[in-house]
């Protein structure tokens, strides 16, 4: 039996387009590893692909790729969280609407550019954050003998949060690290009902910095080529659906929690958020 909750390392990533589009949801998968078993894992990834690895935007040409990581996922019974959002709402459009009018107010006061501040990019930090709250909600109700006494102290836990590069340009990369870095105070819900206390750091890298993140890239790739594709009856993404869906079916459901939802939710950042900033004055 362990003495203490582990520290956990989570993988997340995204599938879908982030835009306006209503057509199809956008997709976030996350899964959690506990950091020590991290190496081990990739390497049996790797092993189990024989280096062969692809994208699964790329994987409709090969048939091994995709089946090997769901196999793995089987094997290892790796823990994942899917969040589907659906972007047909009334209030996706005002999220859409209040943020760009909140952007441009930004930009004008601060006559320069702040990636950071726009709709999308602050969408993405606001599901990654979810992403990662449902796997250390998932991990402590999988693993709750784990979690401390209500007699102990609320154990600190450490969690690296690997992002998959999708958040572009080193402005919108260092305000992400900084916002999961800030994040601790406010877990007030997780020290209370779980009595841990989780420190993050984000880390963003692409595939081929950690194979790993293939996983969760897969993950979301499935769930959204499911609703995407779907339909079809025949073509390489239903030939890969195929393929993949009895291993799916096969993964221990203890182990996935997946969200469908449509997008209801508020624009996150007030109006007020860019008054106090000082135009930047002409040399």
């Amino acid at each position: 039996m362990k003495s203490r909750f582990p520290d956990l390392t989570f993988f997340i990533d995204a599938a879908g387009r982030y835009s306006h589009s209503k057509e199809v949801p956008i997709v976030f998968a996350g899964l959690a590893v506990e950091t020590s078993a991290v190496n081990e894992i990739r390497e049996s990834l790797l092993a189990s692909t024989k280096g062969h690895l692809f994208k699964w935007s790329k994987a409709t040409g090969t048939k091994e790729c995709s089946p090997s990581i769901f196999r793995l996922l089987g094997k290892r019974q790796l823990l994942g969280a899917v969040r589907v959002v659906w972007k047909n709402t009334p209030e996706w459009n005002r999220y859409f609407d209040e943020g760009q009018r909140l952007y441009e107010k930004g930009v004008k006061k601060a006559q320069e550019p702040i990636p950071f501040a726009k709709p999308m990019a602050t969408f993405k930090l606001h599901q990654f954050s979810l992403v990662c709250g449902d796997l250390i909600g998932l991990y402590a109700r999988r693993h709750r003998n784990w979690l401390p006494k209500k007699h102990l102290p609320v154990q600190p836990i450490e969690v690296a949060a690997v992002f998959d590069s999708d958040i572009h340009g080193e402005a919108n990369q260092r305000v992400c690290k900084n916002v999961f870095a800030q994040i601790e105070g406010s877990l007030t819900q997780t020290q209370k009902y779980l009595r841990l206390r989780p420190k993050i750091k984000v880390d963003i890298k692409t595939e081929q910095e950690d194979p790993l993140l293939l996983l969760a890239d897969h993950l979301a790739g499935y769930h959204y080529s499911r609703r995407a594709y779907d339909s079809q009856k025949e073509g390489e993404w239903q030939d890969l659906l195929e393929a993949v869906e009895p291993l799916v079916g096969k993964l221990p459901p203890n182990c996935y929690q997946i969200t469908e939802e449509p997008f209801r939710e508020r624009y996150l950042l007030s109006s007020a958020t860019f008054d106090r900033i000082l135009p930047k004055k002409a040399k």
